[in-house]
């Protein structure tokens, strides 16, 4: 990190954000003050040379000018009031989502990961048994318990079971859970959980796939799991959530994973001819990768690290829209996407495509950075008004590629815009990465305090949301600019007792260290650890009071920077 000697470009720009133009031409107060003056001097005019023929020809158009004036400020502030509306309907409906969520508590110091369940094992004593034969013939084999009860649920009311319908004690999902246990069908495995133990070898198949059960069985397990998913991935950008969301993700991604993989694998017609996937099961597997896709942008990993578009891509039945956007996940959609109905959708999946060829291009190793944010900007303007993520998504990563042009006053009005987005407390994430980029543009001005600020702002948000990518970044920051400049170590450590030089340098080593356990990917750490154990190793104190220990780099925090409200920050309430 270093700081920028290069002077800062002159004031203008060569697109100026489509808020300040609409909000500087359509302020609707404004507005009518300058038409009434306006109709006021034409008033004048009229009356003091109302015989000139000149004058009696511009006169009516004029007077209708005066009145498209005022009709445009009108629509403008009711389109405004109508998305403030809209906005308020969804952040409302999310939370009615989310608020009956339980976080889940925090991991045991020696917990392991979860065990696989052993595969079922055929036995003839269970042939006929359809109940069992549809269990054994689902993606998966191991349920939690509420997910059975869903399932037994579905084929308990799928029409055409009129043998076990018979039986009055089959009538709830909780005896047939109790019966199948009977029969070891089903054995528990841990707390609230049970595995297909035993299952038939009769119905094959073919024949239990073809049946209404088996397709009722599936919609609801993948139907359960994508609503959950879904309300769950909400819930990571909830300040309130966030932390209880990421735990429940870390804790079940690896299952929900596996059973995207299994569901692909199912509906391969060429490894399961005549298998029939059902389509509404495709619609909830859609949105089960939705969710995902949300928690592995949120870990920071890329669209198709895993291959989870590689398997969506592959299930049959998928509408043209979802299917372009699981093949662009996949990096295997070549040309911007074709209009669809409705053009929100149209225009939404239209800008991430030209945001993603804009990054791939930014990645190369001679980018046409001119190009790069022209595309971007065109993502941006692409975007529907109410996608506040998506539109500072777009403006970060315009603003960086203005840095990298030394254009700094663009790179600060597209980060201004996005943070005044976000000041009512939506995309709270992408809130605090408008103030990790503000503090690269400090600091590119040669404003190291300014960008300390910003940085303490950012880390206070991404910890509030338990973002680790984001916090490791943020960690990376502040302990580099004290390696660099041990005097700022004031701003963000107590200084009592009195902060001394080593104490500074030997605090950034924990957070560098911190940084590198929560984002290994990030770049520099190690060279700063360095710079940092090489001023340690010369600082000898005062003739070399100091212990060694007191010189000796820390492998983890210690103390935490000084967190930095943000009182510009106005949240929901319920948020």
């Amino acid at each position: 990190m270093s700081t920028s000697t290069e002077p800062t470009e002159p004031v203008g720009q060569t697109a100026t954000p489509r808020s300040s133009i609409w909000i500087g031409f359509l302020g609707t107060a404004s507005l009518v003050a300058y038409t009434v003056l306006f109709e006021l001097v034409r008033t004048l005019v009229v009356n003091s040379f109302g015989e000139n023929a000149l004058v009696q020809f511009f006169n009516g158009p004029l007077r209708w000018l005066s009145v498209l004036f005022i009709a445009a400020a009108a629509t403008y502030a009711l389109s405004r009031f109508a998305r403030g509306y809209r906005t308020k309907v969804r952040t409302a409906r999310e939370m009615d989502l989310i608020a009956g969520l339980v976080e889940p508590g925090p991991a045991l110091a020696d917990a392991g990961p979860r065990v696989a369940a052993p595969s079922p094992r055929q036995v003839a004593t269970l042939n006929g048994h359809l109940i069992a034969a549809v269990l054994r013939d689902l993606p998966v084999h191991d349920y939690e318990t509420v997910a059975l009860l869903a399932v037994l649920n579905a084929i308990r009311d799928t029409p055409g079971r009129l043998p076990l319908a018979r039986e009055p004690s089959a009538r709830t999902a909780a005896k047939l859970l109790e019966g199948l246990r009977r029969r070891g069908v089903l054995a528990p495995d841990g707390a609230q959980r049970f595995c297909v133990r035993l299952v038939p070898s009769l119905p094959d198949r073919a024949t239990v796939t073809a049946g209404p059960q088996w397709a009722a069985a599936l919609t609801a397990l993948l139907h359960h799991y994508a609503d959950r998913a879904g309300r769950w991935a909400i819930a990571l950008e909830s300040r309130r959530f966030a932390v209880g969301a990421r735990r429940w993700f870390e804790t079940e991604e690896p299952y929900l994973r596996a059973l995207v993989a299994a569901c692909a694998a199912a509906a391969d017609t060429e490894t399961e001819p005549g298998v029939e996937f059902p389509r509404v099961a495709v619609g909830h597997l859609i949105r089960l990768g939705h969710a995902l896709d949300v928690w592995y942008a949120r870990k920071g990993l890329g669209e198709n690290e895993n291959g989870l578009a590689d398997d969506l891509r592959s299930l049959p039945g998928v509408d043209e829209l979802n299917r372009d956007l699981v093949m662009l996940r996949a990096g295997l959609l070549n040309a911007r996407p074709r209009g669809y109905r409705p053009r929100r959708l149209s225009t939404s999946l239209a800008a991430r495509w030209e945001h993603q060829t804009a990054l791939g291009a930014l990645a190369t190793a001679a980018p046409d950075l001119d190009k790069v944010a022209d595309q971007l900007e065109t993502a941006w303007w692409l975007l529907p008004r109410d996608d506040v993520a998506g539109e500072v998504c777009a403006l970060i990563n315009l603003a960086v590629v203005h840095i990298r042009q030394g254009r700094l006053d663009a790179a600060q009005d597209r980060l201004e815009l996005a943070e005044s987005l976000t000041r009512a407390g939506l995309d709270p994430d992408g809130r605090a990465q408008t103030h990790e980029t503000m503090g690269a543009l400090w600091w590119a001005r040669g404003e190291p305090r300014r960008a300390l600020r910003c940085w303490q702002l950012a880390l206070t948000g991404y910890r509030a949301l338990d973002d680790d990518p984001g916090i490791g970044r943020c960690l990376q920051h502040l302990g580099s600019a004290i390696v660099a400049d041990p005097d700022h170590a004031t701003l963000l450590l107590p200084t009592d007792p009195p902060l001394t030089r080593t104490d500074a340098v030997r605090q950034a080593t924990g957070w560098l260290a911190e940084a590198r356990r929560r984002h290994p990917g990030a770049q520099h750490v190690g060279y700063y650890v360095g710079r940092a154990r090489s001023r340690l190793r010369a600082d000898r104190g005062f003739l070399d009071l100091l212990p060694a220990r007191r010189r000796t780099p820390l492998t983890h925090i210690d103390q935490w920077p000084a967190p930095l409200e943000d009182h510009a920050h106005r949240p929901h309430a319920d948020r």
